[in-house]
C-alpha cells in the first residue's frame, strides 16, 4: 500500500491524525474544528502557557467557543504538546505560525523556517504539509522545500507532499468562521492536491483548489493588499476633505447609493491587524527578485504608514484651538483594539498615535473594555481605566481610535471637554468635536 492509499484508508477508518503547529488566532480555531469533526488533533506551540492552558480546557482566543474547547480537550480529540518529536504521530501538518515584519520592514521568515526544521527532523514519510500563515509567492517552493527535504532526507512527490493554504480569519466575525469560510488550496503535486482537499475538508465547508501553492500566495496577497489600497485611498480623500470642510463621511454614505460599481471602505487612524499592514512588503520583497517595482501598492503602503502622524496632528490641532498643548495636557484614547468588538491590538494604528502623543510630553489613559493592558513599540506599558464620567471630565482631549459598540456617542459627547472622533462614533455636529 503506498502513502496516498494509507492516508484515504485512514481517513476512512476514522483514524487521520492532525497537527496544528502554532495555537494562535488561527491555529487553535482550526484546531478545534478539526477536533469537533471527530479528527484527532495535536496542538504544537512553544509556548508552555497556551498548551497548560489548552489541555486544562481555558480558552484564550475570543472566536473560539469555550465551550467546544472544553468538550474536544476533555474528549481527548485535541491535546496540545510542546514536545515537537510528536509529530511523527502526524498524517497532517499545517503551520500557523506568525509572519511579522523585521526593524527593516523585511519578513521575518524565522517562525515558518523553524517549524520546516521541526517537521523535517521528526515526520513520518505519506505526511502532508500544509502552510497557512501570510507570505510572499514562491514561500512553500523556494524556502519551504528545500528545508524540509534536507532536514529529513525524504523526497517530495514520493514521501510526502507540500501545499499552501492561506488562513481567512476575520476576528470578531460572526456570520463567517473558519469552518464557513471557502479555503484555497494550492499543491505542488495532483496528488498532493488531493490528498489535501481530503483531509481539509473534515474542518472546512468549502474548498477552492487552485492549480498552484504561489497561486495561492497570490490570492492571499491579492485579498489583503486589496483592501490596503482602498482604505488607503479613502483615507487620503479623508484629509483632503477636512482641508476643503466637506463630510467624507456624508460622501461615502451617499456614494452608497450607487447600486453598481461601487464598494464602500471607511478612513480611520490607519489599518491594523496582522496581514493588511504587512502584505505589501512581504510583495515588495519579491517584487525585487523580478525587478519589478510595485508602485501603487508602495504608495498605498506609505499613506498608511503615515496615517498615525496625520492622527496625532489632528490632536495637536484640536487642542491648540483650546489655547491648549500636547504637552502636560490629560489625553484619553478610546480603544487600542485594532478593530471594534475584539481583543487584538497587532498592529493597531491607536498605539503609534500614544506612542508619539507620550514623546510630545502628553499624560497618556486608555480605556478599552477588551484589553486590558498594553505595552507599545516604544516599551510604553498602560492599563486600561475605568469609562466614567470622571474620566471623561478630566481630560483635556477625548480621543476615539476604536469604535467598539459599548461606546455611546451620547455620553462620550455630554462629558468630554473636547473630542477627536477618528472612527465617526459621534454623528451629532458639535463645536467640541473634531472628525478625521
Amino acid at each position: 500500500m503506498n502513502h496516498k492509499e494509507t492516508i484515504f484508508k485512514k481517513i476512512e477508518n476514522s483514524e487521520l491524525v492532525v497537527g496544528i503547529i502554532g495555537l494562535g488566532y488561527v491555529g487553535l480555531p482550526l484546531a478545534v474544528g478539526f477536533a469537533e469533526a471527530g479528527v484527532h488533533v495535536l496542538g504544537f506551540d512553544k509556548n508552555q502557557k497556551k498548551v497548560d492552558k489548552i489541555n486544562s480546557g481555558e480558552n484564550y482566543i475570543k472566536d473560539v467557543r469555550d465551550a467546544a474547547l472544553r468538550e474536544v480537550v476533555e474528549s481527548v480529540t485535541f491535546h496540545a504538546t510542546i514536545d515537537f518529536s510528536q509529530m511523527n504521530k502526524c498524517d497532517a501538518l499545517l503551520i500557523c505560525v506568525p509572519t511579522p515584519l523585521d526593524r527593516f520592514k523585511k519578513p521575518d521568515m524565522s517562525y515558518i523556517q523553524s517549524a520546516c526544521e521541526e517537521i523535517g527532523k521528526y515526520m513520518k514519510p505519506g505526511t502532508f504539509i500544509s502552510l497557512e500563515s501570510t507570505t510572499y509567492p514562491t514561500t512553500t517552493e523556494d524556502f519551504m522545500l528545500p528545508i524540509i527535504e534536507k532536514e529529513s532526507g525524504l523526497k517530495h512527490g514520493d514521501d510526502f507532499w507540500l501545499a499552501y493554504s492561506p488562513e481567512r480569519v476575520d476576528p470578531g466575525n460572526k456570520d463567517f468562521v473558519t469552518k464557513n469560510t471557502p479555503k484555497v488550496l494550492g499543491a505542488l503535486t495532483a496528488d498532493g492536491l488531493e490528498v489535501g482537499q481530503a483531509i481539509y475538508q473534515f474542518a472546512i465547508d468549502n474548498i477552492h483548489p487552485v492549480s498552484s501553492p504561489r497561486v495561492a500566495e497570490m490570492v492571499k496577497i491579492l485579498e489583503n493588499t486589496y483592501r490596503l489600497i482602498n482604505i488607503s485611498l479613502i483615507n487620503e480623500l479623508a484629509l483632503l476633505s477636512g482641508k476643503m470642510d466637506i463630510d467624507i463621511w456624508e460622501v461615502i454614505d451617499a456614494a452608497k447609493t450607487k447600486p453598481f460599481g461601487f464598494q464602500a471602505f471607511y478612513p480611520g487612524p490607519g489599518v491594523g491587524g496582522h496581514c493588511i499592514p504587512l502584505d505589501p512588503f512581504y510583495l515588495e520583497h519579491i517584487a525585487k527578485k523580478f525587478q519589478f517595482d510595485l508602485s501603487m501598492i508602495h504608495t498605498a503602503g506609505h499613506i498608511n504608514m503615515r496615517m498615525p502622524h496625520y492622527m496625532y496632528i489632528k490632536i495637536a490641532t484640536a487642542l491648540n484651538r483650546q489655547k491648549k498643548a500636547v504637552n502636560g495636557s490629560k489625553i484619553l484614547f478610546l480603544g487600542v483594539a485594532y478593530k471594534p468588538n475584539i481583543d487584538d491590538e497587532r498592529e493597531s494604528p491607536a498605539l503609534e498615535i500614544i506612542d508619539t502623543v507620550i514623546q510630545k510630553g502628553g499624560d497618556v489613559r486608555y480605556h478599552d473594555p477588551y484589553i486590558p493592558a498594553v505595552k507599545t513599540e516604544n516599551e510604553n506599558s498602560l492599563e486600561s481605566v475605568d469609562l466614567t464620567v470622571e474620566t471623561l471630565k478630566s481630560a483635556d482631549c477625548v480621543v476615539i481610535t476604536t469604535n467598539h459598540s459599548v461606546f455611546e456617542a451620547d455620553f462620550i459627547l455630554s462629558h468630554a471637554q473636547l473630542v477627536v472622533d477618528m472612527r465617526n462614533v459621534i454623528k451629532e455636529a458639535s463645536e467640541k468635536v473634531y472628525k478625521l
